[in-house]
């Protein structure tokens, strides 16, 4: 009996909530009533019946029948096609590794960095090395790109002067060789 009445309170108890605010509210009146069956609408049936009674104007749109006066035409370079086309994938890239990439591979595999640290790259070297290398590469580098184009124009002007002095002994041999002519280009 007592299952019965708990299974019962629950939802008679839910009733009561649900039908306490409708009967808390007003009763309609007789305005509502008849704006509720009639909507209010801002648009009038007879004015649309009108206007579409009427005649269509003589020109629908102006400019319609009109031919455009520019032309606009869009060219874009296809830049991505033209910087993949200019890349080479056959025979990879970077330097050959020790012993193959097969075996370089297989290292790889067997010997995992997790497990094997001692194994990596620079691992024989502490990290005041590593910065000394770093540093010295870095130097390197600046020093000579520096150097390179300084010296580079010099020599470059040397061999300049040194082929003009070659080109005067050649003319000045071929001059004393053939006295009467001069050459041809």
């Amino acid at each position: 009996m007592r299952v019965v009445l708990r299974q019962l309170v629950a939802p008679l108890f839910g009733l009561l909530l649900i039908s306490s605010p409708a009967g808390a509210q007003e009763p309609a009146t007789e305005t509502d009533k008849a704006s509720a069956t009639v909507p209010s609408v801002p648009v009038s049936l007879d004015r649309i019946r009108e206007a579409l009674a009427q005649a269509p104007p003589a020109e629908p749109l102006k400019g319609l029948n009109e031919q455009p006066t520019f032309r606009l035409q869009i060219q874009e370079r296809q830049k991505i096609n033209q910087l993949m086309d200019s890349i080479k994938f056959d025979g990879g890239g970077g330097p050959e590794v020790a012993g193959g990439r097969t075996n370089f591979e297989m290292q790889r595999l067997l010997f995992p960095p997790v497990d094997n640290p001692l194994l990596q790259p620079y691992a024989a070297f502490n990290t005041g090395e590593v910065l000394t290398l770093a540093a010295e590469a870095l130097v390197t580098k600046l020093v000579a790109e520096k150097v390179s184009r300084i010296f580079g124009g010099m020599l470059r002007a040397q061999a300049e002067r040194e082929a003009r002095e070659e080109v005067a002994r050649s003319l000045a041999a071929f001059k004393l060789a053939y006295p009467g002519t001069s050459p041809k280009n």
